[in-house]
């Protein structure tokens, strides 16, 4: 949907010219034609005006080949190496007394039994998907991209070194820390499209990214207290101040985004399906993470991994798009509100 401001002064413009551009956008534009916008760029998608004042990026907000399989190719991945033999398994996984920039790298993709590499696709197939199509629809699909190619080509390396620091006769492996980057990923693209819906609430935007940062701490401090039965509390005043912090915070943070949604003429008791899925799934995911006690099989969940993940996936977007104000191209497309 085309700002009307922007619509106005294109038509004005067409009417003042020869007339010669008429037939600029016969041949090109993604759902700009049928709308009257012909495009002086002859035919790219999406909307000039949006592109022009760097609000949008131009992106189809429809799902494209591409997309489909970067959701397909992880989870082919992943099967792909849990096929290998177990012995080749075992030199990919990480060592932590003993670790190497390759086993660093590709111990995120090793499972080395059927329910572990079942939960992680489980979880992947939850978040990624959605965040996809959000992202897609809200015309983000680039900035998604970046983030995503940067949780698989970076964050195993940065993940992996974070725990190596604390060396101790373990074995790593798994694709729950990936997953977890992408959790944390999941805020933004939730917020995007709030973005979207409500164009001039940057206020409600910022409340609704800090609180789902506090909600997934609060979260996580419950859960790591919970699992701590039986084990040496150390650190446990320090817990549950984070805790008890965190939810003040998100309760806090909860009166400017309910004000935000009445402004928009919206009831305290309406939440748009979107989001009130989004947030579920966020909630879900983040105690699945964050599981109260460790298979008894004598694995153990790394929680510092998931921890790790789950803060750089919310973190690192956060600093470059909102603080830095990187940009990509990346911004709401007006043609999906329609």
């Amino acid at each position: 949907m085309l700002p009307v401001r922007g619509l106005r002064h294109r038509l004005a413009a067409d009417a003042a010219g020869t007339g010669a551009a008429t037939d600029n956008g016969a041949g090109g534009g993604d759902g700009d034609a049928s709308s009257g916008h012909d495009g002086t760029d002859g035919g790219v998608p999406g909307d000039d005006d949006a592109i022009a004042d760097g609000s949008g990026d131009g992106d189809d907000p429809r799902l494209s080949p591409f997309d489909v399989a970067f959701v397909v190719y992880v989870p082919l991945v992943l099967v792909v190496v849990f096929l290998l033999p177990l012995e080749l398994r075992r030199e990919l996984a990480l060592v932590y007394t003993q670790a190497s920039v390759r086993t660093m790298y590709a111990s995120h993709f090793v499972h080395f039994d059927l329910p572990h590499l079942a939960a992680n696709l489980l979880v992947y197939l939850l978040v990624v998907p959605f965040s996809v199509a959000v992202s897609v629809w809200s015309g983000r699909r680039r900035r998604f991209y970046l983030v995503a190619f940067t949780i698989l080509l970076v964050f195993p390396l940065v993940l992996s070194g974070l725990n190596v620091l604390f060396p101790r006769p373990r074995i790593g492996m798994g694709f729950s820390g990936m997953n977890m980057a992408f959790v944390g990923y999941l805020p933004h693209v939730l917020s995007d499209r709030f973005e979207v819906e409500n164009p001039e609430s940057d206020r409600g935007r910022a409340a609704l990214l800090a609180l789902a940062f506090f909600v997934g701490t609060a979260i996580v401090t419950v859960r790591v207290v919970a699992s701590l039965d039986g084990a040496p509390r150390v650190g446990l005043g320090w817990l549950l101040a984070a805790g008890v912090g965190s939810l003040a915070a998100a309760v806090g943070l909860t009166r400017p985004l309910v004000s935000c949604l009445r402004s928009q003429g919206l009831s305290g008791g309406t939440v748009p399906p979107l989001a009130a899925l989004g947030s579920l799934l966020f909630v879900l995911l983040m105690v699945i993470g964050f599981p109260e006690a460790s298979p008894t099989d004598g694995s153990v969940v790394n929680l510092l991994l998931h921890l790790l993940g789950y803060s750089f996936g919310y973190l690192v977007p956060y600093v470059a798009f909102q603080v830095l104000g990187l940009s990509v191209g990346g911004g709401p497309s007006e043609g999906p509100t329609a």
